[in-house]
This record gives structure tokens, C-alpha cells and sequence, in this order.
């Protein structure tokens, strides 16, 4: 099906850029990203007029550094040629820039190359969207995080995670770009009951920062959930 050449068609195009969390990893509903996408697609079916395309452009492991190598083949793979098009671009990253590599006492991407990597992101962003949104990071359980069951020479720490966190929001409010906080939303509830292994969220978690994004987007008309025409 082709929406080209249909000039009253509402073509949105959002990409989502992440880690394993945006991914869906230990969801079995596929995450948060395809959560976001269920109520998209029932519009889609529904509505006369609409075309609303969610990309889950998460891979594990990723970090700012992996995004940015990547970021613009995988925009231009996704094109879709319409003058009426509009892109909403979403970055869910930054756990993984904020591992600690215990060893070295370090994080395995610094923060001020992570600070770098975000501008630059939202640098290149500017080129292909009408809309920036970063959505914050998760807590972890650190008994079960330091260290990492898996790998004993790397960790995850709160105050950390939180430090990167802040680095976000600072730069998205410096560069006028949307921020969803999760990381302070999720500490004032039981968030250790919204993760699967301590690190990743669970089903519950999913729905979780599903909940907030959707929110999110409803508050600042990012994207219109409801369903306003029927197909004839």
C-alpha cells in the first residue's frame, strides 16, 4: 500500500533509537516501543486520512557512540516520500554509556563524550525531524546490578544512572527538545517490582514507561491516539 500521492494523508514517521529496553527486552509483549505502536495501529486501520508509522530501531547493548554511527542510514533506509510527511524522532539511550567498567573505575561511555554524542544527535535530528524527544532513564536493583550476574567486570549504580540522566535533560532543555522523565517516576513507586532481573524492566515496567510516553505525547499533541474518522 502506497499513501504517495495522497496529499490529505496525516503521515507521521517515529523512530525510536535505543538499547535493550527500547528494544523490548523481558517483555513479552514486545516493550514499551510496541506498546506505543498497538493504539497506532488500530488508528491506522480506523481512521480516514492517517498513517502513522512506528519504527523500533532498538538494539542491545547500544550506547550513544553505536546510535550515532548508525543514526543516519538507518533514517535513510526509512524515507518515506510525501510532502506531508513528519518525523518524530525518539532516543531511548544512555544506561549502557553509564556502565561501570569495574576494573577501571570508569563508565564505559565518559560523560562529557556522552554530553557530546546527545548534541550530536540532536544535531543530525534537526536535519530529518520536526520533533526531538528523549526519554529518561531506568533505575536498577543494585543488589542484583553490582556486578552484573553475567559479567562480574561491569556494573550499574543509581547515583550514576542518575548523573547520566541529569545530563539528558539538561541538554534537552538547552536545546529545546522534548524530555520525559522516568528515572525520578519510577523511584517514587516500588520500581524494583517493574524490573525483570534488576536491570531491565518487566512487562509491568514496559507498561510503565509505555504510560508515561503515551502521556507525553497526548499532553504536547505529539501524536493524536484517538480515533477521530472512519474509513468509508
Amino acid at each position: 500500500m502506497s499513501f504517495i500521492g495522497m496529499p490529505d494523508t496525516d503521515i507521521v514517521e517515529v523512530m525510536v533509537f535505543g538499547d535493550s529496553i527500547a528494544y523490548g527486552a523481558w517483555d513479552n509483549n514486545g516493550g514499551w516501543v510496541q506498546r506505543l505502536r498497538e493504539p497506532i495501529d488500530v488508528k491506522n486501520l480506523v481512521d480516514e486520512g492517517v498513517a502513522y508509522f512506528i519504527y523500533n530501531l532498538g538494539v542491545v547493548d547500544d550506547t550513544s557512540a553505536g546510535v550515532l554511527k548508525r543514526f543516519e542510514n538507518e533514517i535513510n533506509s526509512r524515507i518515506y516520500l510525501n510532502s506531508n510527511q513528519k518525523r518524530i524522532i525518539i532516543f531511548a539511550i544512555g544506561e549502557n554509556d553509564s556502565l561501570i567498567l569495574v576494573k577501571d573505575k570508569a563508565n564505559r561511555i565518559p560523560k562529557d563524550e556522552f554530553e557530546k554524542n546527545i548534541n550530536k544527535l540532536i544535531d543530525l535530528s534537526k536535519k530529518w525531524a520536526h520533533r526531538i524527544v528523549f526519554v529518561g532513564l531506568t533505575p536498577v536493583e543494585e543488589a542484583k546490578a553490582i556486578p552484573l550476574p553475567w559479567d562480574e567486570s561491569l556494573a550499574y549504580k543509581n547515583d550514576v544512572i542518575r548523573a547520566y540522566n541529569a545530563i539528558l535533560k539538561s541538554v534537552a532543555k538547552k536545546r529545546n527538545v522534548f524530555f520525559i522523565e522516568i528515572f525520578d517516576e519510577m523511584m517514587k513507586v516500588d520500581y524494583k517490582e517493574l524490573l525483570e532481573d534488576g536491570i531491565h524492566p518487566s512487562p509491568a515496567g514496559h507498561l510503565f514507561i509505555y504510560e508515561a510516553v503515551r502521556d507525553f505525547f497526548t499532553k504536547h499533541k505529539l501524536l493524536n491516539f484517538k480515533i477521530s474518522k472512519s474509513r468509508r
